[in-house]
């Protein structure tokens, strides 16, 4: 056995030679010189590159990076992600507001070199070599260029003359043992580039303040901001001065000077430059010393925007450079700034030695973005990871430290107090265990070992920095902390100023803490597998307890058994990760519950099943609890909520909400609202169960079985004194199809039934007397299909619904299938305006009473309102009136006219087809009280399908319409004004009466379900 040992010893450690005899980086040396002209707000200047290549290959190109140009064009990589993570602020700005590279020359060695720009991406360019670039050979890059400075939105940009300089000139690509690393530039995603020295000169107006990477090397300019710190620690001490109209602070830009000033700075061992100017800066100076004795000086440079929350920024810095220092390494570098400035990418950014940070709300905010920026020095600036495709290396590391320092500063992980406390309240989560959960529940969740351009906005958070944080937080605990911090020590010692993949970093982790650590990377952080562990019972022994734990996951990490009295832990034990089903001893005793994982400390997704008590008992007690809030794993929660409502039949409604639906997603919810009808004196009201499933399936992302109760007054008749009801049941399937996490395109098939079963008043044929009320049943099936890209520019949605129904009449047995189809389309022509298109056509395939004259319940409409809404699948407020305000009530459903015809018409329905097109647009201009007024226009062609002889003509069956809409919280509320219409349409308004009796109103209950805001929830 020694000598196996011994035997594998010598292999891993022949191993690792070989990993470090073929490790290479190559290095890159750049002098920039560059002037800024802030009139026109332009770079202009040289730059020239010493490329020394390192690698074991010969080159004949070289990949450059010229990443201004990612703001050229409507049509790049970082405009394309923009729209594709909801935003087209850039696609419709103005042409004067883009930005790029001109006069570019390339030459290598003092010989011109071809620059070739690749098609889809004018950020990336090949730079063909004259000759052959050698192993350990050196070659002279040089070019002039002019940089058009974007206005500001991303990271590159200018707001007026306030400047953000960075990803500003040209730039190899990385080329590792992977190959060459080309890359666009992107706003979710960031950056990979080559170590090496910068000596950069920036000329401008000398009024201007800068900040920098680097060190300072101009005596004068050192003297300026000397002075500018006496004079911000004067002015800080004087009140803001506001504008007494506005109540705003003045942040007018001040003139800039006749007068130019060069700045020159050297920066050693980095691998990008970045630079702030600002004319309004307050400049603030301090230092941070050392047990080695080294010092680093520390600034903050911010305007009058926040200054109350600024004026103590220097502390933060300090604080945030030892923080790092102490738990990874010494800081190596000579300066740490914070600049407060514009930024449309987020809320922070980092650069080395330097970070840029955008609004805060409270000092604590400010803090935790400081530091996490400033910690990025270490993962990012001194550990320079392809953060392109591994994000998490250094987010998700950087945001473990970060999480480290509020709990050691403000007793709280990181912004803890998000939400507010009555909300988080009788729950032990966490905001990013809640985060985590609310994905990973419903399978949403991605890995974090995914490229940043595959996540969705809010995977991306989770998947670079929350799920990565808490993995580490759980390896910190399982390890303990001197462990922990020996090994990523270690991990800085060897990687610094290199570049480390996820690879390396799970080497150096196995090997520091001697474990295998396989639960971590290839189940945590390789992939979006799920971690749950049950216990399954337990039996009392002579020493505690022999409790049955089983992993029903895929992911074996280690976990604690936790002893409980009087709701706190009394006893804990780590025991490693297993799969399959284990007894574990506990050796504790006088215990009134067993809890695995008290602490929160793994990723397990459902913790109902963690609990057990000392007897064995798993019923977990009720909590009836007013509004509803986090899941609380100890307690089956109920939550309550007083309901009213009101239509003109049951009247005032007044009853209880009753619901078990919360965060983060549960399998099993439902709804319960029971009302008392003050009008009927009856008790009515709504209900809905369902259960979600995640097939482990590409083709089929979740399947929900439903089964909704509904039941409310649809008729009254004071005179003879009777009331109708109906109750609709109606069981469904909903089948939510797979789609790439990046896609915006959804799709949902689903089956449903529905049972109506509604009262009807019987007359004397005779002498038309009432005789009492009669129920009848009406069986409906209909499977649809739903398809919607909620892309940012130009959504549309497409919706095929195939419906059958066999029931009886005076003339015996009847059946139909009719089919439905609706397409909608918006035009953007500014951001969050456009034209919106809506075609619907509607036919009945088999129809026994298709040429029946009497139009069918089922028939197709023009205008949708509460008579011919036999489905019962709407809300109104008066179902059957003929006049007066609730009989102008109506859905966007069939042909979407907004006229409202009333009951006993048979204008615009159908019992054979109809046809319609709507249209509406915003206004491009805003409006006063920006009053959401929209024109719209309707036009449709309905058959009336008479018995044969008794056809309208084709002008009978077509309708027009136009008007002014008012539409508000997402077309939920509208308000409809006609205008103009068909004579058909003019000659039923006519009988109404008034113009008021013609305007019409709809209100879609519909949009505003929770659940399905919740499902539609990115960020």
């Amino acid at each position: 056995m020694k000598h196996i040992i011994s035997f594998l010893s010598v292999i891993c450690f022949l191993e690792s030679i070989f990993a470090q005899e073929s490790y290479f980086q190559q290095e890159v040396n750049y002098t920039i010189n560059v002037t800024l002209n802030d009139r026109n707000h332009t770079l202009i200047g040289t730059i020239e590159m010493e490329y020394i290549n390192h690698s074991p290959d010969a080159l004949d190109s070289i990949y450059i990076h010229l990443w201004g140009n990612a703001y050229q064009s409507r049509n790049t990589a970082f405009a394309r992600q923009q729209l594709r993570t909801g935003s087209t602020e850039f696609y419709f700005t103005k042409n004067e507001n883009l930005g790029g590279f001109s006069e570019i020359n390339f030459t290598v060695d003092g010989q011109n070199a071809i620059l070739e720009l690749q098609k889809d991406n004018p950020d990336i360019a090949i730079l063909r070599l004259p000759q052959t670039l050698t192993s350990g050979g050196k070659i002279k890059i040089a070019t002039p260029f002019t940089l058009k400075i974007p206005a500001s939105f991303s990271r590159l940009g200018h707001v007026g003359q306030s400047y953000q300089i960075t990803q500003w000139f040209p730039k190899p690509a990385v080329y590792d043992r992977e190959g060459w690393h080309p890359m666009p530039y992107l706003e979710l995603g960031e950056f990979y580039s080559e170590f090496g020295s910068f000596d950069v000169s920036i000329t401008l107006p000398e009024n201007y303040i800068i900040g920098a990477t680097g060190i300072l090397q101009t005596e004068s300019e050192k003297a300026f901001l000397q002075k500018k710190v006496e004079e911000s620690s004067e002015a800080l001490q004087k009140p803001i001065v506001k504008n007494a109209e506005t109540d705003t602070v003045e942040s007018d830009f001040p003139r800039s000077s006749e007068t130019m000033k060069t700045i020159r700075y050297t920066a050693e061992n980095v691998h990008d430059f970045a630079w702030f100017a600002d004319k309004r800066f307050y400049v603030l100076k301090d230092q941070v010393t050392f047990a080695s004795g080294r010092i680093v000086d520390t600034w903050v440079m911010f305007t009058d925007f926040e200054r109350n929350l600024w004026k103590d920024a220097i502390n933060y810095v300090n604080r945030s450079v030892k923080f790092y220092s102490d738990l990874v390494g010494e800081y190596p570098y000579p300066q740490a700034t914070a600049i407060q400035s514009e930024l449309s990418a987020g809320i922070g950014m980092e650069y080395p030695m330097i970070t840029i940070i955008g609004p805060s709300d409270t000092p604590k905010d400010l803090d935790i973005v400081i530091t996490h920026e400033v910690g990025h020095n270490w993962f990012y600036g001194i550990l320079g990871s392809n953060e392109r495709d591994h994000a998490w290396i250094d987010e998700g590391i950087n945001s473990y430290y970060e999480k480290r320092y509020t709990e050691k500063y403000y007793q709280s992980p990181g912004f803890a107090d998000i939400l507010p406390e009555f909300v988080m309240r009788g729950s032990d989560l966490s905001i990013s265990e809640l985060a985590y959960l609310w994905q990973a529940r419903r399978d949403l969740d991605q890995a974090p070992e995914t490229t940043s351009d595959e996540f969705t906005r809010i995977n991306y958070l989770l998947g670079a920095y929350e799920k990565p944080a808490m993995a580490l937080n759980y390896l910190e605990k399982y390890v303990g902390e001197l462990n922990f911090d020996g090994a990523m020590q270690s991990y800085y010692e060897q990687w610094k100023f290199k570049h480390p993949q996820p690879a390396d970093f799970r080497a150096i982790l196995e090997k520091e803490t001697g474990l295998n650590l396989t639960w971590l990377f290839d189940g945590l952080l390789y992939s979006n597998a799920k971690q749950d562990y049950k216990i399954e019972g337990l039996h009392e022994s002579d020493t505690g307890y022999r409790v049955m734990v089983k992993n029903i996951s895929d992911i074996a990490g280690p976990f604690t058994l936790d002893g409980i009295v009087d709701d706190k832990v009394a006893f804990s034990k780590w025991y490693d990760g297993f799969t399959g089903e284990k007894v574990l001893e506990f050796p504790y005793q006088g215990v009134e519950k067993i809890t695995l994982d008290a602490a929160h400390i793994t990723l397990d997704v459902n913790r109902k099943n963690n609990h057990i008590s000392a007897k064995g008992s798993k019923i977990e007690p009720l909590q009836i609890r007013f509004l509803p809030g986090p899941e609380n794993d100890k307690q089956t929660q109920l939550y309550w909520f007083p309901a009213m409502a009101w239509n003109n039949y049951d009247k005032f409604m007044l009853g209880l909400a009753l619901y078990n639906t919360t965060v983060p997603f549960k399998k099993f919810d439902f709804t319960i609202i029971p009302l008392y009808s003050f009008g009927t004196k009856d008790v009515i009201g709504l209900a809905n169960f369902n259960y979600t499933i995640f097939p482990k399936t590409q083709a089929i992302q979740s399947i929900t079985f439903d089964f909704g109760i509904k039941s409310f007054h649809h008729n009254r008749r004071p005179t003879d004194d009777y009331d109708l009801q109906y109750a609709r049941f109606t069981p469904a399937i909903k089948v939510e199809l797979g789609k790439k996490p990046s896609s915006n395109f959804y799709q949902t098939l689903q089956l449903r039934s529905l049972w109506v079963n509604q009262e009807f008043a019987q007359f004397s044929p005779t002498f038309g007397n009432y005789l009492g009320n009669e129920w009848e049943d009406n069986f409906i099936h209909e499977l649809s299909y739903y398809a919607e890209n909620r892309r940012a520019l130009d959504p549309q949605s497409f919706y095929l619904a195939i419906e059958q129904q066999s029931y009886n009449d005076f003339l015996g047995n009847q059946n139909y299938l009719k089919a439905s189809l609706e397409v909608k389309q918006t035009f953007n022509y500014a951001p969050k305006k456009g034209l919106d298109i809506r075609v619907f056509a509607g036919g009945f395939l088999t129809n026994t009473r298709r040429n029946a004259g009497a139009i069918l319940p089922a028939a197709f409409n023009m205008t949708s309102q509460g008579y011919n809404d036999y489905r019962y699948d709407d809300f109104y407020f008066g179902r059957n009136e003929d006049d007066g305000i609730w009989s102008q009530q109506v859905t966007i459903r069939d042909g979407g006219f907004k006229n409202a015809i009333g009951t006993g018409f048979s204008l615009g329905r159908s019992n054979n087809f109809i046809v319609a097109l709507n249209m509406k647009a915003d206004l491009p201009n805003g409006l006063p009280f920006n009053l959401p007024l929209k024109p719209y226009f309707d036009i449709g062609y309905f058959d009336n399908a008479m018995p044969t002889g008794e056809d309208d003509t084709f002008q009978d069956q077509l309708l027009w319409s136009g008007g002014i809409a008012l539409e508000f919280v997402k077309d939920m509320v509208g308000i409809y004004f006609p205008l103009i219409n068909s004579k058909n349409i003019d000659d039923r308004y006519a009988e109404r009466g008034s113009y008021w009796n013609r305007i019409a109103f709809t209100l879609d209950l519909r949009k505003l379900n929770p659940k399905e805001l919740l499902k539609k929830v990115e960020f």
